[in-house]
C-alpha cells in the first residue's frame, strides 16, 4: 500500500514539474540576467536606472501582453508592429480634427481595426498568420503614406501623451499606465468565462466548440484587445521619442514575439498567461542591456534575438498537441 502511494505521489511529482519549470523558469532567468548585469556594470540596479529601464522597456512590454493572447487562443497577431507604427503617425495627423483627445480617438480605432481582424481572422476560417501579416503590409504601407516617409514632432495639446511623458511620485507613468493594463486584463482573465475560453481555444478548438465557446466573438475581442495594447505602445514610444515615424516600431515585432515565449507561453497555445508575459518583456528588454554590456554591436543583436527565439519555440511547443509539426 505504501508503495503505491509513494509511487502516486512521484507520479504527481513528475507531472507538475514541467508546469513548476515554465512557471517558474522565466522568473529565474530574469533574476540571474539582472544579478550577472549588476556584476558587471553596478550602475544599472540603482533605482534611477531601473525606473528608466522600466520606462524604455514599457513598449515592449505592451506589445508581449497584447500579442500573448492571441497566441494563448492559437494563433499569432503579427501587425502589432504596424498598429504601434501608425499610432504615433495618426496622432499627428488627427490632432487638428481631434485636439488634445487624439491619442484616445486613436486607440478607439485601433480597437475597432482589431476587432475586424480577429472578426475575418475567425469567421472566413483564415489562418492567422497571414491575416495578420496582410494587414502589417498595409498599416505599414499607411503609416509611410500619411506621413510622407518623414518624422514629425508630436503635438503638445495631447492630452495622453503629455501625461505619458510625465512622472508622478517620481514614477514615469508610462509604468503607471502599463501596471492599470495589466491589472484590468487580469481581472478579466481571472473573473470572467473570457479568460477560460481564451485557454479552451488554445488547448482544443474542436473541445471549445462542443463546449459551447463562441470562437467568433473570443477571437474577435482577444484580437480587439492585442490592438489596443499595439496602440498604447505606441503612445509610450512617441511619449519617449517626441516625435512620430512610419517605422518607429519596426524592430519590435521580433522582440514582442521572443517576449511571449520567453515568458513561458507556449506558441502553440493553452499554456501562459498575463504576468509570464511581463516577465517575457522584462527579459527581452533586460536581453538589450545585457547585449550592450557585453560588447555586441547593434547591428549584431538581431541575430541575438534571432537565436533566443528559435529556442524559446522550440522549448515551448507542444509536440504533443500539434501532432505533425508542418
Amino acid at each position: 500500500m505504501e508503495n503505491t502511494l509513494d509511487s502516486a505521489l512521484i507520479s504527481a511529482l513528475r507531472s507538475q514539474r514541467p508546469g513548476l519549470m515554465r512557471s517558474l523558469g522565466p522568473l529565474a532567468v530574469l533574476i540571474a540576467l539582472v544579478a550577472i548585469s549588476a556584476v558587471i556594470a553596478p550602475g544599472v540596479i540603482e533605482l534611477d536606472s531601473l525606473l528608466s529601464f522600466l520606462s524604455d522597456a514599457a513598449p515592449i512590454i505592451a506589445l508581449v501582453i497584447g500579442g500573448t493572447l492571441p497566441i494563448l487562443a492559437g494563433s499569432i497577431d503579427l501587425s502589432v508592429a504596424g498598429v504601434a507604427s501608425l499610432t504615433g503617425v495618426l496622432v499627428v495627423v488627427l490632432n487638428p480634427i481631434f485636439g488634445p483627445w487624439t491619442s484616445l480617438v486613436v486607440i478607439l480605432l485601433a480597437i475597432a481595426f482589431g476587432a475586424t481582424q480577429g472578426f475575418l481572422h475567425s469567421w472566413l476560417q483564415l489562418p492567422s498568420f497571414i491575416v495578420t501579416l496582410g494587414t502589417l503590409s498595409m498599416l505599414s504601407g499607411l503609416a509611410l503614406l500619411l506621413s510622407n516617409a518623414t518624422a514629425e514632432p508630436i503635438p503638445e495639446n495631447d492630452f495622453f501623451v503629455a501625461y505619458l511623458s510625465n512622472n508622478t511620485a517620481e514614477i514615469p507613468n508610462t509604468i503607471i499606465a502599463l501596471i492599470v493594463i495589466v491589472a484590468v486584463l487580469g481581472f478579466l482573465m481571472r473573473y470572467l468565462r473570457f479568460g477560460r475560453d481564451i485557454y479552451a481555444l488554445g488547448t482544443g478548438e474542436r473541445a471549445a466548440i462542443m463546449s459551447a465557446v463562441n470562437v467568433v466573438a473570443v477571437r474577435t475581442v482577444i484580437f480587439a484587445i492585442s490592438a489596443g495594447c499595439a496602440a498604447v505602445a505606441g503612445l509610450f514610444l512617441i511619449s519617449i521619442t517626441t516625435f512620430s515615424s512610419p517605422t518607429l516600431a519596426g524592430n519590435l515585432l521580433l522582440l514582442s514575439i521572443v517576449g511571449v515565449v520567453l515568458g513561458g507561453t507556449a506558441i502553440s497555445g493553452g499554456v501562459g498567461g498575463l504576468l509570464p508575459a511581463v516577465v517575457g518583456g522584462l527579459i527581452t528588454s533586460w536581453l538589450r542591456i545585457v547585449t550592450v554590456i557585453i560588447g555586441v554591436q547593434p547591428t549584431a543583436q538581431n541575430i541575438v534575438f534571432g537565436l533566443t527565439a528559435l529556442i524559446a519555440v522550440a522549448l515551448t511547443t507542444d509536440r504533443s498537441k500539434l501532432g505533425i509539426i508542418k
